[in-house]
């Protein structure tokens, strides 16, 4: 029996929605393989994360909204980051109210909607994570309006990721440096510090390395050139020309990019860089 999270402090839809799952969770009606556990807070989603888990709906006007996405998707263990996250919310509405950063979930389904349409939902999304072979440990989007502090708390998340990834402080401090001269670029170069512009980030990893991709909403740039400069320029060119631009050339930011990750691609407009790198005991491991 799989068990069903629900962060909502609508009990009548909790109870609907134990029986509408109930009935259509087994071969049978007499089968019953769902059942519906409400969540009042983030201490109880502590408690009862687990790989019994098989969906959390997530109601974005709960208080922990954004608590509990966190604590599934970045600090989920023990096979919790792959949950599938169904956001309960109004047409476009993120997972905290009123907030201009989201964990985007798997799905979302209207606030409006009842037990049976979310029931069936439900049922469609364990289904195809069951059909899913499975491909990566942790998979995780983020999307935030340009702002300072947005790119600090996607900082902080990043921190965490690399820390459960097993990686040694050297190079949780090297990748983390990494991850922020990439966001960074995005908001001033691609988004020009536009808070009304949005950046995405994407991180996969598997059982022998990281990715994460890093897009903006601008018109992109010559990344031919740019990696050409990288392989070609020493890295106390790079200093010398950010210190007498005073400002983010990028040159230096690519040479760190170089060093730290084991691969770097642009998409062909430009506005989104991926960068890999291996786990501890896979692949080459460049200094750092």
């Amino acid at each position: 029996m799989d068990t069903i999270l629900a962060a909502t402090a609508n009990g009548q839809l909790v109870q609907a929605l134990d029986t509408a799952c109930g009935a259509q969770g087994g071969p049978s009606p007499h089968v019953r393989r769902r059942r519906v556990v409400p969540l009042g807070s983030i201490e109880e989603a502590e408690r009862l994360l687990s790989r019994e888990c098989g969906v959390a709906l997530v109601d974005a006007s709960c208080d922990f909204a954004l608590d509990i996405m966190r604590k599934i998707k970045v600090d989920g263990l023990n096979g919790v980051a792959r949950m599938p996250v169904i956001l309960l919310s109004e047409d476009g509405a993120s997972a905290h109210a009123g907030s201009d950063f989201e964990i985007l979930p798997e799905e979302r389904v209207a606030a409006t909607a009842g037990a049976e349409t979310i029931a069936r939902l439900v049922e469609e999304v364990m289904e195809r994570r069951a059909r899913r072979r499975r491909l990566f440990v942790q998979e995780l989007t983020i999307e935030f309006a340009t702002t300072n502090d947005n790119i600090e708390r996607a900082g902080e998340i990043f921190d965490g990721l690399m820390a459960a990834a097993g990686f040694d402080e050297t190079s949780q401090v090297a990748l983390s440096t990494t991850f922020r001269e990439c966001v960074g670029n995005a908001a001033e170069h691609g988004n020009h510090h536009d808070s009304r512009k949005k950046i995405r980030v994407l991180y996969l990893r598997d059982d022998e390395k990281i990715c994460f991709v890093v897009t903006d909403e601008g018109q992109g740039f010559d990344h031919k050139a740019f990696l050409v400069r990288v392989d070609e320029v020493s890295a106390l060119d790079h200093t010398r020309s950010r210190r007498a631009n005073e400002k983010r050339p990028g040159g230096l930011g690519g040479f760190i990019m170089k060093k730290t990750c084991d691969r770097i691609a642009f998409n062909d407009r430009g506005n989104s860089i991926l960068l890999m790198k291996y786990l501890p005991g896979h692949g080459k491991q460049p200094q750092v």
